[in-house]
């Protein structure tokens, strides 16, 4: 069995990559867990939880790394506000379609990070919140929507090519739009229980990217890494 180490944003990825996530990648004999991004430490405390540094953030991804090197490592991180540190392509965006420019800021991280192919980095286009735009009528269901709000998810989602691409300002990026139409949606507790409702099976049928990493994860067990990370 590959074992397999994810840094999380938050408290909903690491509730999301708990609860479905790992379970579903167990049945692909990958063992997952998650912690939350390392923030700081002080007085012998550790802080987790929020993307503010890139800078923190690669000591925590190498520590993993080099602390449990019979594992592989990967990463959720949201694009929406990523940190201003973050590693760049060579190339400035330009007209670079959104899953296009994801993909490269994931080849440039983990050029940064190095651990060759120990290291699978992931970056949710365009936030966690837009797997929830999958199906809409599974949010509205545990968000408790009227038919008005339903009316006004639908045509959110209706807007745009896949969930992945929704966000045209950072007003509207999906928790946003979220909380504009629910201003009790609290991401801890409501985006795991609606993706679950959801399902992994639809939210991969209308998220490319992310069913591109979720595919790779499942793959793991089949080309360990550099014959290293099996077993545990």
């Amino acid at each position: 069995m590959i074992r397999l180490n994810i840094i999380v944003e938050g408290q909903t990825e690491e509730t999301f990559v708990r609860d479905l996530l790992a379970p579903h990648l167990g049945e692909h004999q990958v063992f997952t867990v998650a912690r939350c991004v390392e923030t700081g430490r002080r007085k012998q405390r550790i802080y987790r939880g929020g993307l503010l540094s890139y800078a923190k953030a690669r000591q925590d991804i190498q520590r993993w790394l080099s602390q449990d090197p019979q594992a592989l490592v990967s990463t959720m991180f949201d694009y929406y506000a990523l940190p201003d540190d973050f590693p760049q392509p060579a190339v400035p965006r330009g007209g670079t379609p959104i899953l296009e420019w994801v993909a490269r800021l994931e080849a440039a991280l983990a050029a940064d990070i190095g651990g060759g192919s120990r290291f699978v980095p992931y970056i949710q286009a365009h936030e966690f919140e837009a797997l929830l735009f999958s199906d809409v009528e599974a949010t509205s269901q545990v968000l408790g929507a009227n038919p008005a709000q339903l009316q006004q998810l639908q045509k959110i989602r209706g807007a745009f090519e896949t969930p992945e691409h929704i966000n045209d300002s950072p007003e509207t990026a999906p928790s946003k739009r979220l909380i504009q139409l629910f201003p009790a949606y609290d991401k801890t507790f409501f985006g795991p229980a609606a993706v679950s409702r959801i399902g992994l099976t639809a939210v991969r049928r209308e998220c490319p990217h992310f069913a591109s990493w979720m595919t790779r994860l499942e793959r793991l067990s089949a080309q360990p890494a550099d014959g290293e990370a099996t077993g545990g």
